[in-house]
């Protein structure tokens, strides 16, 4: 028994060293390495990403209307400047000064 036992216990262990061998992958040993360069040139061929939500809607402000009359436009007739060239006589804005 004892001879029996020193030649089986050597032998089990090496088959079951043996067939955990046989179940490593062998991913490791086809290890590569990867390299990628990409450029993109031209026109997508996919469309742009369609939200399902709607646009919200407008808000709307009313218009603001000022506390104090407008302007009034008061024409200024043409002159000569001190150079002696003719200035043409345009509308202007006259605002009277309201405190600030």
């Amino acid at each position: 028994m004892k001879r029996f036992a020193k030649q089986f216990v050597p032998a089990l262990i090496a088959v079951l060293l043996l067939s955990g061998l046989l179940l490593v992958p062998a991913e490791p040993v086809l290890a590569k390495t990867h390299f990628f360069f990409g450029l993109n040139i031209g026109i997508p061929m996919v469309p742009h990403a369609v939200y399902p939500y709607p646009a919200p809607s407008r808000v709307y402000y009313p218009p603001a209307y000022r506390a104090y009359p407008p302007c009034a436009q008061v024409w200024t007739p043409g002159y000569y400047d001190p150079y002696g060239n003719w200035v043409f006589g345009y509308y202007r804005y006259a605002c009277p000064p309201y405190g600030y």
